[in-house]
């Protein structure tokens, strides 16, 4: 390597750990200001009002991942290679993905408002929550552009514009809780305001820092079928990838459900939680890593990749270590009523360590537009998990459903590993063949 290539290397790995730096900022604060914005909403309601915002939010989280999730990911690989040298493919891909969020969600959204009193009554056998289904319909909307706007962003790799809107979500919801406070006007319309109007919030503030470009819901207007053509094809195999790693995500909670008791549960619920904290940190890398891993063709390149962001995973490991350590104090301090999670969280740790260090390894899948190819691994991730929970959870318990979560990361990193080497020789072999 010659030293202008090491001296472009490097400084490619520079901005690679500044652009996660950025998001990871974003992330966490998102996450601790949402923490705070659901001790004040707990505390403002009966558990029941509680309970009822929990069902609708949670119906809403779910109803996204239709178009939402996946959508926005196939925006950002294929968007992402013409956002610097060729905008105008890229507005394309952003107006397509806007016009199939609002299609999708806007009709997903009047189902709801036309079927609300069945929902409530077939689906939640709960009249009460048919009022508040209303708010599912207009969240569906709020949060396509809000999401839509984080993904341009990412896109464009303007992550202290990511940052700062990530930021902003969860402060409004902060703001509109403190004049719902004021107000004495606690119940569960108010508070789903909040979460809901929240999103409309960063998307206007959205517009006001991109003032000089045209507003992103003009874009919609103008129709071009081969961009949408394009979407679907690679965003079905990210939907479905999407679906599946949340499926395989609960499975070691619901198996655990059936054969253990509720303090079991309980115990291991907040041991898994902790390490949200840690896989949060996998996904700000993989954020801020996604535009530049589509830019990548050559071997050498994608190499150069592969080091530099092992060593940035190894550097964030590393700073995590003390949480290792400290867990049984950490437990003891906020947690005093669950003693026993000190340990499960031990075990889980390791697991999500093994994650940061080679999830972020796949998006040389997506520059390979093998995203099919992740399908494959998460719905082998899920066979496993569930044939393995079967057999260990219960004996175990607790303890066995955090090594089984534990064997499922090894298992689905030896097979992120075992199909990015395969794209790697096959890149190989094509230079190889050209150069001869």
């Amino acid at each position: 390597m010659t030293e202008a290539e090491k001296g472009k290397s490097g400084n490619d790995a520079k901005g690679s750990l500044i652009a996660v730096a950025k998001v990871i900022f974003g992330n966490g604060s998102y996450v601790g200001l949402g923490f705070l914005a659901n001790v004040i909403s707990a505390n403002g309601l009966t558990p029941a009002q509680f309970g009822l915002v929990s069902i609708t939010l949670a119906t809403l989280n779910v109803l996204q991942e239709l178009c939402g999730n996946g959508l926005d990911l196939a925006m950002v690989r294929l968007a992402g290679p013409h956002a610097q040298d060729k905008p105008r493919v890229a507005a394309s891909y952003y107006r397509s993905a806007l016009q199939l969020k609002l299609l999708i969600n806007g009709v997903i959204a009047l189902a709801i408002c036309l079927l609300a009193p069945q929902l409530a009554a077939g689906v939640f056998d709960n009249p009460d929550i048919e009022p508040l289904l209303k708010w599912v319909a207009l969240g569906l909307i709020g949060a396509s552009l809000y999401n839509y706007t984080l993904a341009r962003i990412q896109a464009e790799e303007r992550f202290s514009l990511y940052a700062v809107l990530r930021i902003a979500n969860n402060i409004g919801k902060l703001v509109i809780l403190g004049l719902v406070w004021l107000f004495d006007f606690f119940n569960p319309d108010s508070v789903l305001a909040a979460w809901i109007l929240a999103f409309f919030i960063g998307y206007l503030l959205s517009l006001a820092y991109n003032a000089g470009r045209k507003p992103l819901l003009r874009e919609s207007l103008h129709f071009e079928s081969e961009y949408w053509k394009k979407l679907i094809e690679f965003g079905k195999w990210v939907v479905a990838s999407s679906f599946l790693f949340s499926l395989y995500s609960r499975t070691d909670m619901l198996i655990l459900a059936r054969y253990s008791d509720t303090a079991d549960i309980g115990h291991y619920a907040a041991a898994w939680n902790i390490t949200y904290i840690i896989d949060l940190m996998t996904y700000s890398v993989i954020v801020a890593l996604l535009p530049k891993a589509t830019r990548i063709h050559s071997h050498r390149d994608f190499s150069a990749y592969l080091r530099s962001t092992f060593l940035i995973c190894l550097l964030l490991a590393a700073m995590l270590m003390p949480l290792f350590f400290l867990s049984d104090w950490f437990f003891a301090v906020f947690f005093p009523a669950y003693s026993d999670a000190g340990g499960l969280f031990r075990i889980l740790f390791a697991g999500a360590l093994i994650t940061l260090l080679f999830h972020p390894l796949y998006l040389i899948l997506y520059a390979r537009n093998r995203v099919n190819r992740l399908t494959l691994i998460n719905l082998l991730l899920v066979i496993f998990c569930a044939l393995l929970g079967l057999l260990v959870i219960p004996d175990y318990g607790a303890t066995g459903a955090a090594w089984v979560t534990v064997s499922g990361r090894l298992f689905s990193s030896a097979l992120i590993c075992y199909f990015v080497y395969r794209e790697l020789r096959i890149v190989f072999a094509g230079e190889q063949a050209q150069a001869s």
